[in-house]
């Protein structure tokens, strides 16, 4: 018996020995330091590549995809965009190259000989895992894609006479911004042959924010305020700038921007060129005014005691309105954007009277006490006197004067709000900090001369910024012309 299991023992030995190098002998033929033969990542044949290779093909094969566009579909409407512009990008393509090159090399002997036996038979496919930039997908799809569906329409207001008429509600649809970009990536995993495709966004009711049942409320006025509108092609850029303001209806917590509601500021949208402020000087531009437009508004938001969250004042003084009462629109460096801090909806008029006054008024549901009054004080807190820049006109005759720039006066100014009781003061409260700068008076001196020296001695007094001085280089310089 002992014989018997001795001999069982040593075939058993005897066969895995064969078996081990067997196996040894068919895995060793394979060639190391590459992926193995009939591997693939997707539609990619990476067979012989080395980890470093198939990442540079893989990196390629992205490139190229990235140019591919989507076609986004929102209803009849639709928007084509590259591959690129929402983001997309593998999840780990590293990984997914290791898993390659790893295959039939770890492991058991044994998973290792079955592994190959396979590759012989049928190729091994992982998986390319598309995957999209969440930031870059939401944020062009709200840009660009969001606008395209029917949405809810809120309900409005217009003002007639003393009479305000409310224009119903309206339900509508949004784009699922998350479901959509989803259905993107389902697509790419599943279908996409790195060809322009095109694809439904997926669409999801929107109610209106604000209803006409809210609208119910806009009674009482809140607060409203007048600056003169004055007259000339300023005057066209007031007109554009309150037209686009007049009717605005914020729910409560909204927030508007005047820049954004008003802008651009281009003859296609009804603006003309006219004076503003720019470096300090009065320079002629479209939609010259329309701070004007801005800062009325701003004494009506401030009066109706709104929420202020973003107000600049101008470089320099302005002559229709107080020092600190202003807030200028520049660009994309300067926006008045405030919010409704009522729980109920407040409606913005906006227009120019017969009498040349500009006016915004700010209706809502008055819920301040009675007796309670609110009144606004400008203090400038130091001023600064303009003076003069001379400068030199090599192209002007030799002691020719000639006067430019725009002269402002320097100040700094606070805003002080003050709230009554029953015309009892009950508190003072600092608003905000202005500075305004000044801008000196500019000369231009001529130096235009055949006599070289005669031209050299004014522009040398030109650079102290002296006039006396400069006064008598130009009577000496005379006399040697």
């Amino acid at each position: 018996m002992r014989v018997l299991l001795g001999l069982l023992l040593f075939c058993s030995i005897l066969i895995l020995g064969i078996s081990y190098i067997f196996f040894q002998t068919f895995v060793s033929k394979y060639p190391q330091g590459k992926i193995y033969k009939n591997i693939y990542i997707g539609p990619v044949d990476v067979s012989g590549l080395t980890e470093e290779e198939a990442e540079e093909e893989m990196e390629q094969r992205l490139n190229f995809g990235r140019q591919a566009k989507v076609k986004m579909k929102v209803g009849k409407k639709e928007v084509s965009v590259p591959l690129e512009e929402v983001g997309l990008h593998y999840k780990d393509i590293k990984k997914q190259v290791k898993a390659a090159y790893d295959y039939g090399k770890t492991g058991s002997l044994w998973q290792r000989f079955w592994q190959l036996k396979d590759l012989s038979k049928s190729r091994k496919v992982f998986d390319e895992n598309y995957i999209l930039s969440k930031k870059q997908a939401k944020n062009l799809m709200n840009e660009r894609i969001v606008p395209l569906a029917d949405h809810a329409q809120n309900a409005a207001m217009e003002r007639k006479g003393n009479e305000f008429i409310i224009i119903e509600e309206k339900q509508g649809k949004t784009v699922d911004v998350e479901k959509s970009a989803t259905a993107i990536l389902r697509h790419l995993n599943n279908k996409w042959d790195q060809k322009d495709f095109t694809l439904e966004m997926i669409q999801k009711t929107e109610e209106p924010s604000v209803k006409a049942a809210d609208l119910e409320t806009v009674k009482d006025e809140l607060g409203s305020y007048s600056t003169d509108a004055g007259g000339g092609e300023r005057l066209q850029n007031l007109k554009t700038g309150v037209k686009k303001l007049n009717g605005t209806v914020l729910g409560p917590g909204e927030e508007i921007s005047v820049h954004d509601a008003t802008a651009p500021y281009d003859k296609e949208h009804g603006y003309v060129a006219a004076g503003s402020y720019e470096n300090g000087q009065v320079v002629e531009t479209y939609g010259g005014g329309i701070c004007q437009v801005s800062t009325t508004l701003y004494n009506a938001v401030l009066l109706a005691e709104l929420e202020v969250t973003e107000r600049h004042p101008h470089s320099m003084l302005v002559s229709y309105i107080d020092p600190s009462r202003d807030a200028a629109i520049a660009g994309d460096t300067k926006d008045f954007r405030f919010k409704n801090n009522y729980k109920t909806p407040i409606y913005i008029e906006g227009r120019i009277e017969q009498d040349g006054r500009l006016t915004f008024t700010v209706y809502g549901k008055e819920t301040r006490k009675t007796g309670r009054t609110v009144e606004y004080e400008s203090e400038v807190t130091s001023v600064e006197e303009y003076g003069r820049t001379y400068k030199e006109d090599s192209s002007a005759a030799l002691g020719s004067m000639r006067y430019e720039g725009s002269p402002h006066t320097g100040k700094t100014a606070r805003l002080w709000k003050i709230v009554k009781e029953n015309g009892k003061e009950k508190s003072r409260d600092k608003i905000n900090d202005s500075v305004y700068q000044k801008s000196n008076e500019i000369i231009k001196v001529g130096t235009a001369c055949d006599n070289a020296e005669a031209s050299g001695i004014v522009s040398c007094a030109i650079a102290t910024q002296d006039g006396s001085k400069i006064n008598e280089a130009i009577s000496k310089a005379k006399t040697m012309e």
